[in-house]
């Protein structure tokens, strides 16, 4: 195997020695005249997967690491997302300037283990399979929590066990020198906690369950799980036991165990041939929380109103969800929104008035926003609904967060 300057070298120089060009411009779907059906598929169920695990938002500023021809930052800025694509190789980010929704990316060329960037500079990373060619992957995963901010998030999706020796990477290793190593799942985590990380993660089921989550300790006793003969863990739980014994387990009151144990054999494999590790700088509550959630209470609408009469209303607003509330009216800010129905509550006017907050809301706090009310200038009974609006994204009561209705009638 090549020294690691020797497959930096490689590095830089394997666009141009692979004659890789075409797919690098279209990753990750096949370029005309090709077909590369299953590595694009794959290629796109790491990236969901792996967003699914970060969730940026339009604020973050992510780092998309060994970005290569920059398909994943592509791909973000056409989802309205804002990211920063770096690699080792010049060749490879000439590429990535040619793509993107806005003419081109924001490509920079540097090495993992000294990242070009001041400390704190981002909010998320992404790794796509780049970790594994960094010769001291300890110090790229210093270097990616030096360049996060104090919430800062990474997701590595990476090959792992089995890949060194897969007939693909030998090739690669032989005929271009670059570097195919295997990320392993604990050492792996124990360098993010090293690095400084506050909680690390395997993310096992990942493909179906982002949120489930193992630490190291978690991840043996995971691995032992399967490991343990079936009378061992009969006389382990006492009761159960001679159930369990008898063979009455895998069709009675132990089937639900059985079952765990085979769901546990089937995915530790996959799981460690091809691992979701994420860190985050600091300890994160519960995921389950919702992102847009209000509770709305507005006074001073009276019942009776004159034709296109206009009156002051005082609205209050918390935020009750689990992520800070923006103002402005640019995509992804926080806005008061109204909306007028008929008596049997059918739209009239989505977009009735739009009344923007006076400031930025934190979890758990609430605003004043001051809103004059246009009566609508047609007599008759109809329904004033409030309701909170994440431009460019979504109203909040089609999430879950209750509106505010309440009725008026407009008489002579």
């Amino acid at each position: 195997m090549s020294d690691a300057g020797d497959s930096k070298a490689a590095e830089k120089d394997y666009l141009r020695r692979s004659g890789g060009g075409a797919w690098e411009r279209a990753k990750p779907f096949s370029p005309p005249g090709t077909d590369q059906f299953e590595e694009g598929l794959d290629i796109l169920n790491d990236f969901v997967v792996a967003l699914r695990l970060l969730r940026p938002t339009a604020d973050d500023r992510i780092l998309d690491l060994g970005a290569g021809g920059g398909w994943c930052s592509d791909l973000l800025s056409r989802m309205s997302r804002r990211s920063f694509p770096v690699d080792i190789s010049f060749d490879m980010l000439r590429i990535s300037r040619e793509r993107g929704s806005n003419g081109g990316l924001p490509a920079t060329v540097g090495d993992l283990e000294r990242l070009p960037f001041i400390d704190g500079s981002f909010t998320k990373a992404i790794c796509v399979s780049a970790l594994h060619h960094v010769p001291d992957m300890g110090a790229a995963i210093r270097e990616v929590f030096r360049v996060l901010n104090e919430d800062g998030v990474v997701v590595f999706s990476e090959p792992g066990v089995g890949h060194a020796t897969e007939p693909w990477s030998v090739a690669a290793t032989s005929d271009f020198g670059v570097l195919e190593q295997e990320v392993h799942i604990e050492p792996t985590i124990q360098m993010c906690r090293a690095a400084g990380f506050a909680d690390a993660y395997v993310c096992p089921i990942s493909y179906v369950i982002p949120e489930f989550r193992l630490t190291d300790d978690d991840w043996r006793a995971w691995m032992r799980l399967p490991l343990v003969k079936r009378p061992m863990r009969a006389a382990q739980k006492l009761g159960r036991a001679l159930l369990e014994l008898a063979g009455a387990g895998k069709r009675g009151p132990l089937f639900e165990e059985a079952f765990a144990m085979r769901l546990v054999r089937l995915l530790q494999m996959p799981v460690r041939s091809h691992p979701f590790i994420m860190a985050t700088k600091r300890r994160r509550q519960s995921s389950s929380s919702a992102p847009y959630r209000a509770s709305i209470d507005a006074r001073g609408l009276p019942e009776a109103l004159r034709p296109s009469a206009r009156v002051p209303l005082t609205v209050a607003v918390t935020n009750t969800g689990r992520d800070a509330w923006r103002s402005g009216n640019s995509l992804g800010g926080i806005q008061l929104g109204l909306q007028l129905l008929d008596a049997g509550a059918r739209l009239i006017d989505r977009d009735s008035q739009r009344v923007p907050l006076p400031r930025a809301v934190p979890p758990g706090d609430t605003v004043i926003v001051h809103v004059t009310f246009a009566a609508p200038a047609d007599p008759g009974d109809y329904v004033v609904k409030f309701d909170m609006v994440a431009e460019g994204r979504t109203w909040f009561e089609p999430t879950g967060s209750p509106a505010l209705t309440t009725r008026i009638r407009v008489a002579h």
